[in-house]
């Protein structure tokens, strides 16, 4: 099955489960590898986080109900505003990779974890971007939570990621769904996972073990497009009925099949009322 994509094709490169060596952050250099996402979803503007997995291909990891049925998708980087297209998307992991057009030399992505684990009652750092005024552009924003004791038995309504364990301690905002938790030594142990829920707010860690998996499974197919997710498409009528509920204008085909954003159209000049 081929994973469309919002914007053109998918890149033709596999995507590597861990960062090259040289592509790793050491501590205090996020703001090198945390992005900042505007998914253009129905007539609404959906900011939500990111994190560089692979600078060589630009690719980023962020949460699938952050962009699924985008029309266009913006990255705020540290140093640019860039293109995001879409090239795969698992929808009960609630996981979506992105990349960057054009590939922007400068980006580092952050290092994971030694073991992989989020340790439960354990304080982490949830970092992301904050939209900052224009002429300073997004800044970084560090938020402390803490790893709950307890998974979670749904992000929302037919969406269970595998191994999410409850993040308490913490009131991150819905923009902060898909920030890299970190801990003191700056590296990856998981993403936020921030959702609205009958008239609550629902805060869990997708831990890099699921991320990582998930990482692995993904393999260049036919037409350029990233293959090897499908089974997880099982919960996607979840997300359309919760995108459905939460943002005017969303249309099921938008998440379908994607329309092309020519590369050479500049951010933020998308036709909203189309």
């Amino acid at each position: 099955m081929l994973l469309l994509t919002a914007g053109c094709g998918g890149s033709s490169d596999a995507v590597r489960s861990t960062p090259p060596a040289a592509a790793t952050t050491p501590a205090g250099r996020l703001d090198l590898g945390v992005v900042a996402i505007t998914a253009r979803i129905g007539r609404d503007a959906v900011e939500s986080a990111g994190v560089v997995v692979d600078s060589d291909r630009g690719l980023i990891a962020t949460t699938a109900h952050g962009v699924w049925g985008a029309r266009s998708v913006k990255v705020s980087t540290g140093i640019a505003v860039l293109h995001g297209r879409i090239v795969a998307r698992d929808a009960c992991d609630d996981l979506a990779v992105l990349e960057t057009q054009p590939r922007l030399p400068g980006l580092v992505a952050v290092q994971p974890s030694a073991d992989g684990t989020l340790v439960r009652g354990r304080p982490i750092v949830a970092v992301r971007r904050h939209s900052g005024l224009p002429s300073r552009g997004p800044e970084l924003v560090s938020q402390r939570v803490t790893v709950g004791s307890g998974g979670v038995r749904r992000l929302v309504r037919g969406v269970r990621p595998k191994g999410a364990i409850a993040l308490t301690a913490g009131a991150l905002p819905v923009a902060a769904s898909g920030a890299p938790l970190v801990g003191a030594d700056g590296r990856l142990a998981g993403l936020a996972l921030v959702a609205e829920r009958r008239h609550r707010t629902v805060r869990a860690a997708l831990p890099w073990g699921t991320i990582s998996a998930r990482l692995r499974e993904l393999r260049p197919g036919g037409r350029a497009q990233y293959v090897g997710w499908r089974h997880h498409y099982g919960c996607s009528e979840a997300l359309h009925r919760y995108q459905a509920a939460r943002h005017r204008g969303y249309r099921r085909g938008d998440a379908q099949l994607n329309a092309p954003v020519p590369a050479t159209r500049l951010p933020g000049t998308e036709d909203v009322d189309r």
